[in-house]
């Protein structure tokens, strides 16, 4: 991988939502705590309320007890849930995958270096998904590269019941970043974002797109389309009118995909693949509120 990480090092994920069981550096306002640095709010006194939570001058203002309740301090635990289907291999010279992979790396290390906590899931085109444990601290980093290293595409995705299934089996909120090439119906897409945004996730949709997809004419001129995750085949040639339905399709696809994450609240990106990863992360990302620098 080639992106320069160093470059980076500056950056950090910016959320709303995902807030996590366990102690950390993020903080999480809206959801006042009984300790903490950061005063947000005052409650009325209920027994069982740690009498040093008191604050004594509103007792002698106000002559009632009230306790001071501070912003939370959690853990984000950041999901990155890559694409490992057949179709993220073609068209081959677009190398979907190895960007993917290249993407997921930067996002890695920028969570590692704000004190997140990252697990990488595969999900698989076989139906199961390959998770690893929680990684911590920056120190963490070469065991993400070379988990991302040893990804390999293949079989078909169903992405909706992936998703659902991997909600189950990590309930506790986060936020997921999901890498995919979304070569599927935005149906199915919408359905594992619903079933993670009902836990209350923070989702983050990033299509990494072939520059071979958006133009079909640098790959070919006329042949046979074989579907690589049914097998399906269909003969085609690129008459002017079959390019221009092509690109009406594409953009279809492209706005259905906008608009469900629009509606389910998440965030959509999309990265081409003749774009620099690099300018991708440090400058569209930013630009959507996704990243920010600290």
């Amino acid at each position: 991988m080639s992106l320069d990480l160093e470059s980076l090092k500056r950056l950090t994920l910016r959320v709303r939502r995902g807030m996590g069981d366990r102690p950390g550096d993020r903080r999480f306002p809206g959801r006042p705590e009984p300790a903490g640095i950061e005063l947000e709010a005052y409650g009325a006194y209920v027994p069982g309320d740690d009498l040093r939570r008191l604050d004594w001058n509103a007792v002698g203002r106000l002559d009632t007890l009230l306790v001071r309740r501070f912003t939370a301090e959690r853990e984000l635990v950041v999901h990155l849930l890559l694409d490992a289907s057949a179709s993220m291999a073609v068209p081959a010279r677009d190398r979907k995958l190895a960007l993917a992979r290249e993407l997921a790396l930067g996002l890695a290390y920028v969570a590692l270096g704000a004190n997140d906590a990252v697990r990488i899931a595969v999900l698989a085109g076989d139906g199961a998904t390959r998770s690893s444990p929680l990684l911590r601290q920056r120190g963490s980093l070469a065991r993400a590269a070379a988990l991302l290293a040893a990804v390999a595409p293949g079989g078909r995705l169903g992405l909706g019941a992936a998703l659902e299934a991997y909600g189950r089996e990590h309930p506790r909120p986060g936020l997921a970043i999901l890498v995919s090439d979304l070569m599927m119906e935005p149906a199915q897409v919408e359905r594992g974002v619903l079933a993670l945004r009902a836990r209350r996730w923070e989702v983050l949709l990033l299509h990494v797109i072939g520059a071979g997809e958006l133009d079909p004419g640098r790959e070919f001129t006329a042949g046979v389309l074989t579907d690589v995750e049914t097998g399906a085949t269909h003969p085609i040639v690129l008459t002017p009118a079959a390019r221009a339905r092509y690109r009406e399709l594409v953009a279809e696809h492209l706005g259905a995909l906008a608009a469900l994450a629009e509606r389910t609240r998440a965030v959509y990106a999309r990265l081409a693949t003749d774009a620099s990863v690099r300018e991708f992360l440090s400058v569209e990302l930013p630009r959507l509120g996704v990243l920010g620098r600290r």
